[in-house]
């Protein structure tokens, strides 16, 4: 049990020394000056504490920003908004809409990787710009196979602009006559807008942000012109958790490439197998970007606290010297009292250098220079006190004193005398066995030890004695010693 009991000891990680107290108090010395500067240095630390905290969770904080190349599979991409939008510009309110009055039909063609194809009209949407013009808006879906590992769009779209064909027409709808279509095509400006919108996610407070991109092709009887848009998607993996947690993952397009190219009608005819004046050809690119946000977590902003909280306990270090200064100077006019009590009484003045330049006792004045060849020569004295080997070599000297009034037997004596505890002198029929109780009876009542022995010649004795009380007058008569070095 006693070897389990010592392991156990050994192994605590937690043990506290003993601190031997400066008073009945104060095991640390602490002023006032401390204090008022630990408070502000906490209350600026929380302070900060709370400010960093709060700009976390506002996200004020810039994240870390990585960039990589990524292979996308399309599944995460939001496609559910009107990525794509075409309107005819009316360069003045009396120009000819191609699509209003049927003069042209936007379809949209969907090739598969198979070769095989589907083609649909693109009806006008209800939406339109500032201007008044009306949106063409198609539904955009991509498809995506796996070969050997690597992964291949399988769906591309082209978006073609035909001559008006009554196959493409509900019934009750007629495309435009010959007379309108020249008219169409004898007016000028005559521009068709591809109009792309942007989705990406803001670094500064994670939130979604739009932008639109325009894209122009002239229409003209006799050319094709064709856009070639390659979309571009980036992953936003954003983490933005505080201790732990999984990142948010979402897709956008956010970018496209552009290749234009002017063919002639009879290219697009033969190519598309249509009267097509225009062509938007439209595609995801092989490889997409992926971007990392990642946020400050609990450790950098732990990381972040501590710096500025580390600086500022760097004052502690000022604190520190003063305290000991405080203490030193304390203890030392502690002991010089303990020698002069009418050191108490002692007002010591000094001027913005420290140095004193007044002393006074009660209302009197007294000479400084007088008080300064005391005073030095005391506090070097005290300072020698405060020497633990000082301490050990007069205890060593009291030995000698004592040593040469009092035999070895009689010292020895001491180790087997001690205090009695007083209540159980009320239990009946307890005796001591060190104890004689017919030679106890004899003993004079100013040599038997009591309660009073223990803090005899204490400090808190000290002060509990009055100023006013008298030393008895027997041992005045005794001992000349107390009468002559009595202090009033």
């Amino acid at each position: 049990m006693k070897i389990a009991s010592k392991f156990l000891r050994n192994a605590d990680f937690f043990g506290t020394p003993f601190l031997q107290q400066i008073n009945q108090k104060q095991s640390l010395y602490q002023s006032a000056i401390g204090g008022f500067i630990t408070l502000i240095i906490f209350s600026s630390s929380l302070s900060y504490a709370i400010w960093i905290l709060y700009q976390w969770q506002t996200n004020q904080f810039n994240p870390k920003i990585s960039q990589s190349l990524y292979v996308s599979d399309f599944k995460q991409i939001d496609f559910n908004y009107d990525i794509v939008k075409i309107y005819f510009w009316k360069f003045e309110e009396r120009f000819i809409d191609p699509f209003e009055e049927k003069v042209l039909l936007p379809v949209i063609s969907y090739m598969q990787s198979d070769g095989s194809t589907t083609v649909r009209l693109i009806k006008m949407s209800n939406e339109a710009t500032i201007d008044g013009n009306i949106y063409i808006i198609p539904k955009l879906h991509f498809g995506e196979q796996y070969y050997n590992g690597n992964v291949y769009i399988s769906t591309d779209a082209t978006i073609l602009f035909i001559k008006c064909q009554q196959e493409y027409l509900e019934d009750g709808e007629q495309c435009a006559n010959q007379e309108k279509s020249d008219q169409f095509f004898s007016q000028p400006f005559n521009v068709i807008t591809t109009e792309i919108t942007y989705k990406s996610i803001d670094s500064n407070n994670g939130q979604i942000k739009t932008s639109t991109q325009d894209y122009y092709f002239q229409v003209e009887p006799t050319n094709c012109y064709t856009l070639n848009i390659f979309l571009q998607s980036n992953l936003y993996e954003v983490r933005d958790y505080f201790l732990f947690g999984q990142p948010k993952l979402n897709e956008y397009i956010n970018g496209a490439f552009i290749q234009t190219q002017t063919n002639t009608f009879n290219y697009c005819k033969q190519a598309y197998r249509n009267d097509a004046v225009g062509v938007v050809y439209l595609i995801m690119q092989g490889h997409q970007i992926k971007t990392i946000y990642e946020y400050p977590h609990a450790g950098d902003l732990l990381a972040n606290i501590g710096s500025i909280v580390s600086l500022l306990f760097m004052i502690k270090y000022i604190i520190i010297l003063l305290n000991q200064h405080f203490l030193q100077e304390n203890l030392i006019h502690s002991i010089i009292r303990m020698y002069y009590p009418q050191f108490k009484n002692v007002k010591i003045f000094r001027n913005w250098k420290f140095n004193i330049n007044k002393v006074s006792i009660g209302e009197k004045y007294v000479d400084v220079n007088q008080f300064k060849v005391f005073y030095d020569k005391t506090v070097q004295k005290a300072e020698n006190k405060l020497s633990y080997l000082n301490l050990l070599y007069e205890i060593s000297r009291l030995y000698f004193l004592i040593r040469s009034s009092n035999s070895r037997d009689q010292i020895r004596k001491s180790h087997q005398i001690g205090i009695r505890m007083s209540f159980l002198q009320d239990l009946e029929g307890f005796q001591d066995f060190n104890s004689k109780s017919d030679y106890s009876q004899r003993i004079d009542g100013q040599l038997l030890l009591n309660d009073e022995d223990q803090n005899i010649l204490s400090v808190e004795e000290k002060n509990q004695i009055q100023s006013s009380e008298k030393i008895p007058e027997e041992l005045c008569n005794q001992y000349d010693f107390f009468e002559i070095n009595k202090i009033s």
